[in-house]
């Protein structure tokens, strides 16, 4: 169970999880949305105590007062909500929480997503407005009823405001059952697919990606080169949201990256993996939405090395290979994986594995003029142009025609 949860029975509380039994609890994923201090109610240091007395539930923002009317009809007596049972002035306790959202929402009974509400001001039981029908008749006399078409997951859920929040994918993921509260319906997801409040069933791979009940169960049914596509998309899909605090991004994943790394038997760091850290570390500026990528201000305690995306700030994208095709070059570069993490550097609640921030390699000189390189080669920041000062470490290199037995030296990666 988490730290603490929100007891929602009156009086509703706050409450320590050491001091109650086992219990179900419900955890809710929602938009804060641009608030003034005044607007917000989160655990503070000073209010801790306050809290745990009792909450008033009329002074509670609408999403959360809707969250728990809807814990309580589900007959559960507990919700986790992240502004409070976090103390958001601690940061030490910050931390701690923030490397424990895998358990927190798979140990959720399931997960409430306010995916029509802008802000934690919205809430998300809204009346709607109706749907217009056609009555028709059959030929055996039978009444139907017609309704335009609305079962559109895409739209409603995964363009949502709320999905282009950082934190929110790692939620979705690592949640075993969810419920979509959107402005047309609701929507069901478990490890059987989505389901529609219209009784309609939708089902796509990528959604049962990360829609899977024990994720990443589904991509373990791929091929090694099957199951890192999956994975690229969902680390692509993440470099794209927002956060209200960009060093956030090194924390909001890593409740995925534990899942992953477990579930392919391997070690990860910074969005790497050990099995596959060639493949891992071969990613470049998003071609199509070109905005540099500017370095991200760790806090004092967390050193995010500069070949992890997640040190920047901007989507990214993998280099389009295919495994059979590479032929890796492991005598030009060392894994950090291979060598001792610095136990001084506060990785340990980054990572979970022995893992340093060096990466080691053999640079070489590239013989090309300043156009040529601006042609072949993808820079974080176009000012880094610079043809004179650029080295290279080759990972990869493209196989030859086996058939012909001969080799294109000139495609590395």
């Amino acid at each position: 169970m988490p730290t603490r949860l929100v007891r929602v029975t009156e009086p509703v509380q706050l409450v320590e999880s050491n001091s109650i039994d086992p219990s179900h609890y419900v955890a809710l994923s929602h938009c804060w949305g641009q608030l003034a201090d005044n607007e917000s109610f989160c655990l503070f240091r000073n209010n801790y105590f306050r809290l745990q007395e009792s909450i008033i539930f009329d002074r509670l923002p609408r999403t959360f007062r809707d969250a728990i009317a809807v814990t309580r009809g589900l007959g559960i007596e507990y919700i986790w909500i992240d502004s409070l049972c976090i103390i958001q002035d601690d940061a030490r306790d910050w931390e701690s929480e923030a490397s424990k959202m895998e358990e927190v929402f798979s140990a959720a009974y399931c997960t409430i997503s306010a995916a029509s509400a802008q802000s934690s001001l919205d809430g998300f039981l809204s009346p709607r407005s109706h749907r217009p029908c056609v009555r028709l008749q059959t030929l055996e006399s039978e009444t139907i009823y017609v309704c335009p078409h609305i079962d559109d997951f895409h739209r409603d859920v995964e363009l949502a405001e709320i999905n282009r929040r950082g934190w929110v994918l790692q939620e979705r993921a690592l949640s075993r059952r969810s419920i979509y509260y959107t402005s047309t319906q609701l929507y069901w997801e478990c490890g059987e697919g989505i389901q529609c409040e219209t009784l309609s069933r939708l089902y796509n791979s990528k959604a049962a990606f990360l829609g899977d009940a024990n994720f990443p169960r589904s991509a373990l049914d791929y091929y090694r080169d099957g199951r890192l596509l999956l994975v690229q998309d969902l680390f692509e899909k993440y470099s794209a949201l927002a956060f209200t605090v960009p060093s956030d991004r090194a924390v909001a994943i890593l409740g995925l990256q534990k899942r992953l790394a477990r579930a392919f038997k391997t070690q990860a760091a910074y969005a790497c993996f050990e099995s596959y850290f060639a493949r891992s570390i071969l990613w470049m500026r998003d071609r199509e939405h070109g905005a540099e990528m500017k370095s991200i201000n760790q806090p004092p305690s967390r050193h995010i090395p500069s070949w992890s995306w997640l040190s920047k700030v901007g989507k990214i994208q993998f280099m389009d290979l295919t495994f059979e095709k590479i032929e890796w070059m492991t005598g030009d570069f060392q894994s950090p994986f291979a060598q001792q993490m610095d136990v001084q550097s506060g990785l340990s609640t980054l990572t979970s594995a022995t893992c340093t921030t060096v990466l080691r390699g053999l640079a070489k000189d590239l013989a090309m003029t300043r156009e040529e390189l601006g042609s072949f080669v993808k820079f974080d920041h176009e000012q880094e142009l610079d043809a004179e000062l650029f080295r290279a470490v080759a990972i990869g290199r493209d196989k030859g025609d086996e058939t012909t037995g001969s080799t294109d030296e000139s495609k590395y990666h």
